[in-house]
């Protein structure tokens, strides 16, 4: 009976074991997006990088004077910040709309003063 019990301790633990390994962590971004004369609000999406993969895991509005913060759950070293001038107020990256990105290390947790540049280069 006991080792019915110790059997079932050693399955929880492992799988608490198993779970913790491929947990994300909270980083803190903030930035400002150079957006000259384009239109519309500025929609940003934040995507998780680990190796060849980008996994998008926030998206968010920079404020009117385009900056921005915020707090993004990720399991990489790198993140990846998109910002689209938003005129057809989509939520995308449309044709003719202005957008750049930006990838970064992560160090302790945060991602700090980026700054992502808008351009005219047709939509990713």
């Amino acid at each position: 009976m006991l080792s019915k019990y110790f059997t079932i301790a050693i399955a929880l633990s492992a799988a608490s074991l198993a779970l913790g390994c491929s947990s994300s962590r909270d980083v803190e971004v903030t930035g400002q997006v150079s957006s000259g004369s384009a239109k519309g609000d500025i929609v940003l999406e934040f995507f998780d990088v680990e190796g060849e993969e980008k996994t998008s895991v926030h998206t968010a509005k920079a404020e009117a004077d385009g900056s921005f913060k915020a707090t993004v759950a990720i399991a990489g070293d790198e993140l990846l910040v998109r910002a689209v001038a938003d005129a057809d107020e989509s939520g995308a990256c449309s044709a003719g709309e202005s957008w750049g990105e930006i990838t970064a290390k992560v160090e302790d947790d945060k991602v700090d003063s980026i700054t992502i540049t808008l351009g005219s280069e047709p939509c990713p």
